[in-house]
């Protein structure tokens, strides 16, 4: 019996279907999301993450779709530097 590996390299990462990601005619999209985020992978091409569902977004889709677990980001909350306060 093999466990399983700890660590995922992105570049082997599915990108999210139509399941995950719906439309949305709100701020409430990917980019705005607290999850999301961007990387660069060994050629430099930018990919697109979110590290909730271990999948990559396919480019656009980040600006006019969101998932069901999309939150608001915290430094819109609490600030840039809130361990300054």
């Amino acid at each position: 019996m093999s466990a399983a590996p700890l660590f995922v390299p992105l570049e082997e990462w599915e990108y999210l279907n139509h399941e995950v990601l719906r439309s949305s005619r709100s701020s409430k999209v990917c980019i705005t999301c607290q999850h999301f985020r961007y990387e660069v992978d060994k050629h430099c091409v930018t990919l697109l993450t979110c590290p909730i569902h271990q999948g990559l977004i396919p480019q656009g889709e980040h600006l006019t779709k969101r998932c069901s677990r999309w939150v608001e980001r915290r430094e819109l909350a609490v600030g840039w530097c809130s361990e300054a306060g």
